[in-house]
């Protein structure tokens, strides 16, 4: 008999567009599931629409939280509300493939892995793309075939010790919280996610299972990560941001402040956690890797503050705390002349992300 699989959908303000995630799970084909609509408190007619949804198929449960939670928080109260074997988590913008728990189930009685996950394709409007076929993205895919343990002709990696360095040694992240499937009894070990985290939760809920239990990848992609216009990254096409020839308005620039501080703390969260690890074998490398990754952020926030030239001291003195480089060295030195011009070279290191 198949094993009950809870599946949590933290959820606000998508009564638009949330059918299309719950119809992703209608149409898996593993049948034994239980799906917690998790609202955290909703302005628009989101309780009407999973209620109509319940009416339809009564695997399907609804639960309002009482205080507005964040992500995290929402997820909690599934994780809590469960009663599966199993536990799954999907947003409610996204999607999963009709295979994703059959193959993930099978990949657990295969491989006796306590957590599984698998890849994941990208959808913006009406383009979806595939990226870990890149050149990259094939690399360090082979190259953790070859490191560690591989089930069915190398389409699905093992990994018990030596993952969470492999994680912060590479370039692409493989690992994401839709398509994790894993033993809802490790929650007595691993707990909760961390409320305080609005960006990031994810991440760091993962990786505190890293090199502590058996974990398969599947190097298939089982679910659709939909970049949505109301999306927490994709408020504004970042990658085209240039602050030298277009003005930022003040929402814009809210958003981008906004996340950089939340990523900053979780970098700062990932600092600690390989300062405290007995696992990973080149602390300095690593703790090198994440001071200059807060170093951008800060000296990103230093270059839009250059108008501000008090605010913008501050941010550079705080890049330059963590990661001395030629860029913020420079930087410092036109605020303390009072430049406010832009700058191309300086222009370069501008971390958007």
């Amino acid at each position: 008999m198949e094993q009950l699989i809870s599946i949590v959908m933290p959820t606000y303000n998508r009564a638009q567009i949330i059918s299309g995630a719950i119809e992703s799970i209608l149409r898996q084909s593993y049948a034994n599931w239980e799906l917690i609509v998790v609202d955290d408190r909703s302005m628009d007619h989101t309780e009407e629409v999973i209620r109509e949804w319940m009416r339809k198929d009564a695997r399907i449960r609804y639960v309002r939280n009482e205080r507005e939670k964040g992500p995290g928080g929402a997820r909690n109260t599934g994780m809590l509300e469960a009663q599966g074997d199993y536990l799954a988590f999907l947003d409610s913008d996204d999607e999963w493939y009709p295979c994703h728990l059959t193959d993930s189930m099978s990949t657990h009685a295969l491989t006796k892995a306590d957590i599984s996950f698998a890849l994941w394709v990208e959808r913006h409007g009406d383009i979806t793309s595939y990226n870990f076929e890149n050149k990259v993205e094939r690399y360090l895919l082979n190259s953790m075939r070859t490191t560690f343990e591989t089930w069915n002709d190398g389409e699905t990696i093992v990994f018990e010790k030596g993952l969470f360095e492999a994680f912060l040694s590479h370039t692409r992240n493989f690992f994401q919280l839709n398509t994790m499937v894993f033993r809802r009894e490790l929650l007595d070990e691993v707990g909760l996610i961390n409320e305080h985290f609005y960006l990031g939760e994810d991440t760091t809920y993962l990786i505190r299972f890293f090199d502590k239990y058996r974990i398969a990848l599947q190097t298939k992609p089982h679910s659709v990560y939909q970049e949505s216009p109301d999306s927490l990254y994709f408020f504004c096409d970042r990658w085209q941001l240039d602050p030298d020839t277009i003005h930022l308005n003040e929402e814009v620039y809210k958003k981008i402040e906004g996340l950089s501080f939340k990523s900053i703390k979780v970098r700062e969260h990932l600092r600690d956690l390989v300062a405290q690890s007995d696992t990973v074998s080149n602390k300095a490398t690593q703790l090198s890797y994440i001071d200059n990754g807060i170093a951008s952020k800060y000296y990103t926030l230093s270059y839009l503050n250059r108008y501000d030239r008090k605010k913008a001291l501050h941010y550079c003195r705080q890049s330059l705390r963590y990661k001395v480089s030629i860029f913020n060295l420079f930087l410092l030195v036109k605020l303390l002349f009072s430049s406010k011009s832009g700058n191309a070279f300086l222009h370069r290191a501008l971390n958007f992300w």
